[in-house]
């Protein structure tokens, strides 16, 4: 689960400066459509207003950089510096706005990630009891017809679908809850669409003797299949209104659940009140940390990054490399070789084919720099070792 928490704070950072330029790009334009109408500017003779709108621009500049002097301007350049000023203190607002709307909805994709996989299988459960009730259906159509052979049928009695009703179905405690019921409808146009005539699954079907490697391949290709589908997708979109977010975030569950299938457990879909607190936390501090020591890591990446103008890494490569680091300065008792092969993974599954590579030789030397400074301490022998 925590890597779904590295996931969201990463769309969060993305987000939250994604969004800081936008805003500073509309709040420059507000103040440059507002000045006409603007007493000062108003009443002022020709002259003075082209003056003004020529120096608008460089008082913003100065304003948004924190070197803007306004009691250093002319007395009648003071109001336009005020105006600036004004522009930073409304850029300033909107980004707190920015920062806890992410925040909140981060928490609230936490809290809705367990529904968010209960509802997908769900609805892979309702697919494997499609091969039953489209058998049940053929017999009742027909007199006198004659059962299918039982391998044909072997996907209801799949080891995997067992475990997973058990899990979706606990005898003690609460039922775990989807985030909505589907329809019998999008069930039927999925077995239709997917299930039905596929190769992988008609080979199956055929086998009258399957292997477990056999029974794997098929759990995951047919889940596979559903995560990927379009009537999926589009059913998800109208129920959750974050699904471009969250489906990354899903895609990592599946995997470790699916793993746990493998290795014969039953998924347990209903966390703990306390786990919960401890995935908002961590997600919490991550992601404030690195914001707070955005400029400091900025610097220390630029040491890091030799041969290689530090403004051109990728985006994403970035953020990766900011949590990393702050994942490492906040969190003591998580070993540095464990934080680095998670975003390791991260960047393999999400970035350039090369950035892994990048990412890792970038983050090694920051460490050093941060051992060397005393800003990186373990909490245990053994764990400053990250070779």
């Amino acid at each position: 689960m925590r890597r779904v928490i590295r996931i969201k704070a990463l769309q969060g950072l993305y987000a939250y400066f994604n969004n800081k330029s936008v805003n500073l790009e509309d709040i420059r334009q507000k103040v440059y459509d507002g000045l006409i109408e603007n007493p000062n500017f108003y009443d002022a003779d020709p002259k003075d207003k082209t003056g003004f709108q020529m120096l608008l621009p460089v008082l913003l500049d100065e304003a948004f950089e924190s070197r803007l002097e306004v009691q250093e301007l002319p007395e009648n350049q003071k109001w336009l510096g005020m105006l600036a000023q004004q522009a930073v203190a409304d850029w300033n607002n909107e980004n707190r706005k920015e920062l806890n709307r992410i925040k909140q909805g981060a928490f609230q994709d936490i809290h809705n990630q367990n529904a968010t996989e209960v509802t997908f299988w769900t609805i892979f459960s309702a697919l494997i009891q499609s091969v039953t009730d489209e058998e049940f259906r053929k017999l009742e159509s027909y007199l006198n017809n004659t059962p299918s052979p039982s391998h044909q049928l072997k996907i209801s009695h799949h080891p995997f679908n067992e475990l997973l009703n058990l899990g979706l179905h606990p005898e003690i405690g609460p039922q775990p809850l989807g985030l909505k019921p589907f329809d019998s409808e999008l069930v039927h146009r999925l077995y239709n669409a997917l299930f039905k005539e596929l190769p992988e699954y008609l080979a199956y079907q055929a086998k009258k003797d399957v292997t477990d490697a056999d029974q794997e391949e098929i759990w995951k290709v047919m889940y596979r299949k559903l995560f990927r589908s379009e009537i999926f997708i589009e059913a998800m979109t109208e129920t959750d209104m974050h699904w471009s977010e969250n489906r990354i975030l899903l895609e990592v569950l599946l995997k470790h659940t699916f793993k746990e299938l493998c290795n014969g457990d039953s998924p347990v879909f209903k966390p703990r009140k306390d786990e919960e607190e401890e995935f908002v936390n961590f997600f919490n501090i991550l992601f404030t940390s690195s914001l707070e020591n955005f400029e400091k890591d900025e610097a220390l990446m630029k040491i890091a990054v030799t041969n290689w103008d530090a403004d051109r890494v990728a985006l994403l490569d970035k953020w990766i490399i900011h949590l990393s680091i702050n994942e490492m300065r906040q969190f003591p008792h998580i070993p540095i070789k464990v934080t680095m092969n998670e975003y390791l993974e991260i960047s393999k599954a999400y970035s350039t084919p090369s950035s892994a590579g990048f990412i890792n030789g970038v983050v090694d030397k920051i460490s050093s720099l941060m051992k060397a400074e005393g800003s990186l301490k373990k909490s245990a022998r053994g764990l400053m070792d990250n070779r």
